[in-house]
């Protein structure tokens, strides 16, 4: 999977300035703000649609109150409403894609966070919730989804879990490249 989006994932990651060392205060929050709206979208649908076996994993992952006590931090209490159209998630293989982005999206949380504290002056608590995520779980939790994935996709559907995060990649990419039109107060 990792090898087969890889081209993906750097996508997403080189539009987004967050890894940036000239990073303002201005653009962190603004990709806070669009990050909400597809960690909400997400965490929306998969409450709605995911198997009932998910459900209690799915509720541990949550991050949108992670987000808005973030966006709180920085003074924005306007909340964003608007979602994207999220790839087909009809299957347990689309929808592990999906989860397999949004999952892999907390490793790459844990370096942002130190570089955001470093680079906007932030402590434990204070601006950083949703990138420090799971903080020293994270690990822990990215290879029991990774465990999951093994026991609950038979190998003759793996290409449809990768079509699905390549669909989800691209979803994101597009969302977070979006000007949502919010600011800091």
């Amino acid at each position: 999977m990792r090898r087969e989006t890889e081209a993906d994932h750097h996508t997403v990651e080189s539009a987004l300035p967050l890894m940036h060392q000239g990073l303002t205060v201005s653009q962190y929050v603004q990709c806070l703000q669009k990050l909400y709206g597809i960690v909400a979208a997400w965490e929306e649908h998969a409450a709605d649609h995911a198997p009932t076996w998910l459900q209690p994993a799915l509720i541990a992952r949550k991050r949108t109150a992670l987000l808005e006590l973030d966006l709180a931090w920085f003074g924005v209490t306007e909340k964003n409403d608007r979602r994207p159209t999220l790839p087909e998630m009809n299957s347990l293989p689309g929808f592990f894609g999906t989860m397999y982005v949004m999952e892999g999206s907390k490793l790459g949380g844990q370096l942002i966070a130190r570089h955001v504290e470093s680079a906007l002056r932030l402590s434990a608590g204070q601006g950083n919730s949703f990138f420090q995520g799971n903080g020293s779980q994270t690990g822990q939790m990215w290879k029991e989804f990774c465990e999951m994935l093994k026991l609950r996709i038979p190998d003759d559907q793996t290409d449809a879990v990768v079509a699905s995060a390549k669909e989800m990649f691209a979803t994101y990419g597009k969302w977070m490249q979006r000007n949502l039109g919010l600011n800091a107060k």
